[in-house]
């Protein structure tokens, strides 16, 4: 019966709450914390490779979504990686579509894909909370904030060399659908002059933690006032690459990592598509279940540029002056004892997408360029190690 828990969920729409407790609820102990990370995800962006991490990263959102059919799960997106939650009913599809992601990024990418889950109940039995949240985004999606040390326990248990083969995935089928994975936006330029993707984790615990986040969040308000809470997507920079494009990293992911005609056909289905997006977009027409009218604007709507997961992360768009006010207000915080942080800055917003539907049903996960969100954790993890 709690196969329907996040479903059933009431949504909150202010996201200065993000970090209250009251708004979040207990995952049941029959569900499962998934987590896929990109290893050696650090050195692969260190040598330009940011675009296939994120497009691995995203893509086994979308193969735990497709997994799951019509019932909803948590996820966040962490940018070579992401954290999901499972009930454990579903376990069997969902392990087939892990060991499936597994076989995509290595063989489509040579990116090793480190996969997991772990039992909510063991996470609970140990100490450590795992809850969720539901988040009004838009009029059209709800994403889920994360809330619980379990979080960052469960990925520590995966990532142990000596606990890892305990919550891999057992020996079996190895297939995920990756239908609704697009990557077909140019990369999105800054309208002020640079995108920050930004992580801040609040030392402290409970009430604690909870006003360090509100103090954070109130300020970058304050510092963006006029600019939108520093979105950085809007329908008037969004294009979509030409028909002429290689289309080569959709291509990848959604033939599953295989090549040959697969493959081919894929980019071919990603370039003609693109086409006609473009088309029925700059025209400003509704056909072929694609509503031209809107779709920029609701793109620009439907993106996860502030997301929570025992940690704040936030992509803005800012200018000089707001970087300066930020770069200050973070650095006062972190001195303060408050808080720590990484920040990156890059000249353009990376943008992936999952497609349920082109009417409602699409998120489209965004980062910044050369890195955002991995190497701002490298800022991030030695604030950490300094403290500790």
């Amino acid at each position: 019966m709690s196969e329907r828990f996040y479903a059933e969920l009431p949504a909150f729409a202010d996201f200065t709450e993000v970090a209250s407790a009251e708004r979040y609820a207990s995952v049941p102990d029959d569900w499962r914390v998934v987590i896929t990370d990109v290893m050696g995800s650090t050195r692969a962006i260190e040598a330009g490779r940011y675009k296939d991490v994120n497009a691995v990263g995203v893509a086994s959102i979308v193969a735990l979504r497709n997994a799951m059919g019509d019932l909803p799960i948590p996820f966040v997106f962490g940018g070579d990686g992401a954290t999901m939650l499972v009930p454990e009913s579903r376990l069997g599809a969902v392990e087939q579509a892990l060991r499936g992601i597994e076989d995509m990024s290595r063989d489509g990418f040579e990116l090793e894909m480190r996969t997991g889950t772990v039992p909510v109940r063991a996470l609970r039995a140990a100490g450590f909370e795992v809850a969720v949240a539901k988040y009004q985004a838009s009029a059209h999606i709800e994403l889920a904030m994360f809330k619980g040390q379990g979080f960052t326990e469960a990925e520590h248990w995966v990532k142990d060399p000596d606990r890892t083969a305990e919550f891999q995935p057992p020996a079996g089928p190895r297939e995920a659908d990756f239908d609704g994975f697009e990557c077909r936006w140019r990369p999105i330029p800054s309208r002020r002059g640079q995108v920050v993707s930004l992580l801040v984790h609040a030392e402290g615990s409970g009430a604690v933690a909870e006003e360090n986040y509100r103090r954070v969040l109130m300020a970058i308000d304050g510092i963006l006032a006029e600019a939108a809470p520093g979105r950085p997507v809007s329908e008037d920079v969004l294009s979509l690459s030409p028909a002429s494009a290689p289309f080569d990293v959709e291509a990848k992911v959604v033939a599953g990592g295989r090549g040959g005609a697969r493959r081919g056909i894929a980019g071919l289905v990603a370039r003609v598509k693109s086409a006609i997006g473009t088309f029925l977009m700059d025209s400003g027409r509704d056909a072929l279940g694609f509503p031209g009218d809107v779709y920029r604007r609701d793109v620009a709507a439907n993106t996860d540029f502030r997301k929570f997961d025992e940690m704040l992360r936030m992509v803005m768009d800012v200018d000089d002056a707001q970087r300066e006010a930020l770069d200050a207000m973070l650095e006062e915080e972190h001195e303060a004892g408050r808080i720590c942080y990484g920040v990156h800055y890059a000249g353009e917003t990376l943008m992936t997408c999952a497609i349920g539907d082109y009417r409602r049903d699409h998120v489209h996960f965004v980062d910044g360029s050369d890195g955002g969100y991995a190497l701002a954790a490298k800022q991030l993890k030695a604030q950490l190690l300094q403290r500790d």
